[in-house]
């Protein structure tokens, strides 16, 4: 199988290509290339030109954004096979966030002129966006929540409930850092560490240098304010 073809055919399980024809759906990639990236690597910087569409193949993308005093945000973390940077796409404005590898990542990019072409020939795929853009704004808006009415304590609660699943898997932290979780809740390095150790003085958790086990969930639950 060619390589185009397999990309057609991974494309094609997106809702927006799902209703395009092989032959189609082949056409496109042709109008778009493909890019690897190492970990750490950015594929594209906030407020730069826009840097066109891009659908994630291979690995893990963070889409971040940093605050006026430097603090990086991490809003999102990407996994295959999803659209990322549409609002980029659809107005030719700026890159709203920016992105990068958190793996060794494979996409493939399509910029913004070839994209309003896709969308004048393909407007099912203009139409199915709305039901992307409308999830990623919900998602913007808990972040909101998160940040208007939780305090640091009740973000780092809700976060290890989530990396935790509930308590049913302890963390790696090789995976997260301080400083990663600090930019998922919004806070500082040093804030995630005083927490963790309230955490652990509790009774709430076990921590050592490789992991993170939760030993109460239904006690972070409570500090997060969230039932399960």
């Amino acid at each position: 199988m060619s390589e185009t073809r397999e990309l057609a055919e991974r494309l094609k399980k997106i809702t927006h290509f799902s209703e395009i024809p092989l032959s189609g759906v082949e056409q496109i990639i042709a109008s778009g290339e493909i890019r690897q990236y190492v970990k750490g690597a950015f594929v594209f910087h906030e407020g730069d030109e826009s840097a066109g569409m891009f659908v994630l193949l291979n690995g893990q993308v963070n889409l971040s954004k940093l605050g006026p005093e430097g603090k990086e945000g991490i809003l999102n973390t990407l996994e295959p096979v999803i659209m990322f940077n549409e609002v980029s796409a659809l107005d030719g404005g700026p890159n709203p966030v920016s992105a990068y590898a958190h793996t060794d990542i494979r996409l493939w990019r399509i910029g913004y002129l070839p994209f309003q072409q896709l969308l004048r020939q393909y407007p099912q795929i203009g139409i199915s966006l709305l039901g992307v853009l409308a999830r990623r704004n919900r998602l913007l808006l808990t972040h909101y929540d998160d940040l208007s009415f939780r305090t640091v304590q009740a973000r780092m609660a809700k976060h290890l409930i989530s990396l935790s699943e509930n308590g049913r898997r302890s963390i790696n932290r090789m995976e997260n850092p301080i400083h990663t979780i600090a930019a998922r809740i919004i806070t500082s390095p040093e804030a995630v560490s005083r927490t963790l150790k309230v955490f652990k003085s509790a009774g709430v958790l076990r921590a050592n240098r490789t992991e993170i086990e939760i030993l109460d969930p239904r006690h972070l639950q409570e500090l997060a304010k969230i039932d399960l």
